[in-house]
């Protein structure tokens, strides 16, 4: 049996700390096939299709993204394409923080070392 050994852990799940690019990434992969007018909409399915295989039994990420991926091209009617959900997967650790937060965290991690000494 293997132990599962997270490379990453974060407590940021909702975009708060990190800047969350998956509409930013659905615009640019699905702007041939979803009409402008209606992308919006598209993202707010792929969104939905996220918080809700999170609110089911738990499963890697992985899975989470995938599913939605596939879930909303079936909602819209195309295709689902297995290497463009691997693509958002793949992109999630390359996402960086938010322009205003390293300082203020490495602050925090200054104090908290501070006073893990005393």
């Amino acid at each position: 049996m293997s132990t599962l050994r997270p490379k990453y852990i974060t407590f940021d799940c909702y975009g708060t700390l990190t800047r969350f690019r998956m509409a930013d990434m659905a615009r640019a992969m699905f702007a041939d096939r979803v009409p402008a007018e209606r992308m919006e909409e598209f993202i707010l399915h792929f969104a939905s299709y996220r918080l809700d295989e999170v609110l089911d039994a738990w499963k890697p990420y992985e899975q989470v993204v995938k599913n939605a991926v596939e879930r909303t091209c079936k909602r819209w009617g195309m295709p689902y394409i297995e290497s463009e959900g691997q693509q958002f997967y793949d992109a999630v650790p390359t996402w960086g923080p938010h322009a205003d937060v390293p300082e203020p965290l490495a602050r925090a991690a200054e104090l908290v070392l501070a006073l893990a000494r005393d």
